[in-house]
Order: C-alpha cells, then structure tokens, then sequence
C-alpha cells in the first residue's frame, strides 16, 4: 500500500504521537509499502528523513516546543498528487490534519484518522475548559469525515463513542523488547546519581509538562522524603528523564535526592529504564501510556493511576501498582511499598515483562493495515473538512 500521512508532530519531535508514527512509518517500509509524511519544519532539522514534505511551522503559544503547521495547500496537493498514496491517514486534527482531509478529498482519496489526545482533561489543565463544547463541534465534524477513526486504548474509544463519534476501531501500540530490555541496567549510570548497585533508582521518564500529573508525583515524593536513607542503609534519588514547561517548577522546588537528565533516545533512554528499581506513571489523561508500557518492557516495576488509556493492559499486583487519580497518599502508599519489598517487586517486574512480550508490534501493524485495506475501498466522503 501507498500511504500518506499529516500529523503537526513527526521526528525529530520527541512525543507519542511522533514516536508511534515514525514506529509505524519504519515497520511499514521494512514490510514492503510505501509512506509519505507531512508535517511542519522544524528548526533544528539538518537531514531529514527521505519519506518526509515540510511544511512552514511556528511554535503554539501554549508549549513552543510544540509546532503549528501552516501548509501550502497547492503545494502540498501537487505533492500527493505525485505520491498518489492509495489512503490518506489524518494523525492530527489541526492545521495539518485540515490540509490532509482537504486534499484528499481533492483527489478522491479515502482518508482515515486518528485520535491521540484526550482534549477534554488537556483542555481543563490549561484553563481552557471552555473551549471544549465549540471543539466537540469542530472534532466530530473533522471525524466524520474519515472512514474510520482509529483510537489506541478501548477506554478511549469508549470516550469517543459517548461523544458521538461511532465509526472508530482500536490502532493500539506496541513495544520493541529488543530496545526496550533489563540487558541495558547500568551500575555507571546509576552512579551519576549517587546510587549503588544495592540502592534504589527511581524513574519518570516523559514530558515536563501539567498533564502528565507531575504534581501528583512531585507531592508523593516530598512525602517520603524520610526514605531518602532507608531503615537498611539503602541510598534512594529520583531521576526525571525528558523536557517541557514544567522542567523550571521542578528545579525551582529543589525536590529531594531528585535529578533533571533532559531528554534522552537510543541507547540512553534504554539505559535510563533498565537503570531504574521503580518507574513513577501518575498520568491519568493518557490516551495509551507508551512509556508504561516501555518500563515493563525494561524490566522495571511501576507505580501508576487507575485511569487512561492504560487501564488497557495495567493489572493491579500483576504488571504494576494502581492508586486512585490525584490521591498523594495512595500514590506514595504504592511507591513506599515498591521500594520497601524486593519481593514485590519481582514480581511486578516478571508480570510487567510478561505483558511487554504479547505487545508486539507484528500484530499492531497487522490490525493497521487490515483497517487501511477496509477503509481504502470505500469511496472518498464528499463532505468538505
């Protein structure tokens, strides 16, 4: 198949979305089919990737590490029209996703989408709550104008459906365990934090950013700041892996035994995971939860809220610890309980690495594409995006 592709996020952009679709893209290309991306110019892009049309972009004013397209329509439509791709895959809503539907609709080209965000809970966390009844408007309209809506956890297809949008299907995600593996824990990284081979790392690894709950975490952590030396001599330091708004406020709240790294790819954040004793998860707006599913990969027991997207493969005392959203005690209970019993924690540990394992990405691309096969042969919608 020959499948073009608009999203506002692509490599090098560090997020979910750009990391399951640059995921996808490679393991479609390696099967034998054919992609194109469009997506907004980046500064810091030298050599780009070969499947890859830039558009002008400029930084959103909420968060500037994030781009905001502004495409040439005619010149993106004399691009796919040269791509000819047998399916146009909206990734996002916006101006990209926009651009995508109008051109395919130019062509005749049957077009699907996908939803990665939940709005809804992003929306309520930057003040902007009251933007959310015009945006449902605005949201199923650009739905309807898709084949099919791709969701990557059934809890957030469910929300869909309660919002009016039906015609959806589950585009899950998968984990590489050969990127991803306990083989890449480090003794040298675990000293740049003052930790031992016996003492304990504690791990978050994502975007700085208020919808990841970091408060939750932050608030968690300063109540166990008693464990900073366990009752058995064991040293404990927390460390944050990644960027975004809110890597000024942690500095800022001098949080103990805790450590900034900035973001990280490749072999580092492989080593960051399988470093760690206990991943910390106290997202509750995530629409799948890649970096959980990550850690249970790397061979590292987590700490997690029961709510999201993960709820799709997170087990309570099975693969990972739940507590309820946004309660500190609970979330440090299940932490405290993570670092105080090495037998639990071998246990969460064999369970996580067990879910990792049935989390393949064969079968994801599999399920992908019998959804694109299905939607290309239904004619392209007539209304305007």
């Amino acid at each position: 198949m020959r499948i073009a592709y608009f999203s506002e996020v692509y490599w090098p952009k560090i997020s979910g979305v750009s990391h399951t679709l640059v995921r996808t893209v490679d393991g479609l290309q390696a099967r034998g089919h054919s992609a194109r991306v469009y997506t907004p110019r980046l500064a810091e892009v030298g050599a780009d990737r070969p499947e890859v049309h830039r558009s002008p972009g400029r930084p959103i004013a909420l968060d500037r590490s994030i781009p905001w397209g502004f495409p040439r329509k005619h010149e993106v439509l004399r691009d796919l029209r040269r791509f000819d791709p047998d399916i146009v895959h909206l990734a996002t809503e916006f101006p990209m996703g926009r651009v995508g539907a109008w051109a395919a609709r130019k062509l005749g080209i049957p077009r699907i989408a996908s939803a990665h965000t939940d709005y809804e809970k992003y929306s309520s966390l930057y003040g902007l709550g009251m933007v959310m009844k015009p945006g449902w408007v605005y949201l199923r309209r650009f739905y309807a104008n898709a084949g099919r809506v791709l969701c990557p956890s059934r809890p957030y297809e469910a929300h869909l459906n309660a919002r009016g949008v039906a015609h959806t299907s589950i585009w899950s995600r998968g984990v590489d365990t050969r990127r991803f593996h306990p083989g890449y824990r480090s003794d040298e990284w675990r000293a740049r934090f003052g930790i031992g081979p016996d003492d304990l790392l504690v791990a978050y690894v994502g975007r700085l950013a208020p919808e990841k709950n970091l408060h939750l975490l932050m608030a968690a952590w300063e109540s166990l700041s008693g464990m900073a030396r366990g009752a058995d001599g064991r040293n404990v330091a927390l460390s944050f892996v990644g960027d975004g708004l809110m890597e000024e406020e942690i500095g800022r709240r001098a949080l103990w035994n805790a450590h900034l790294t900035g973001p990280l790819e490749g072999t580092e954040l492989a080593t960051a995971y399988a470093s760690a004793d206990v991943f910390l998860f106290p997202s509750s707006t995530e629409t799948f939860g890649n970096c959980l599913l990550e850690a249970m990969a790397s061979g590292v027991p987590a700490a997690a809220v029961r709510g999201g997207g993960v709820l799709d493969y997170a087990e309570d005392k099975v693969n990972c610890l739940l507590a309820r959203p946004d309660d500190v005690r609970d979330y440090a209970r299940r932490i405290r309980r993570l670092l105080e019993d090495d037998e639990l924690r071998g246990r969460i540990r064999e369970g996580g690495l067990a879910t990792a394992h049935e989390r393949s990405w064969d079968a994801v691309f599999a399920r992908l594409l019998a959804d694109y096969r299905e939607v290309a042969r239904i004619p392209a919608f007539d209304h305007a995006a």
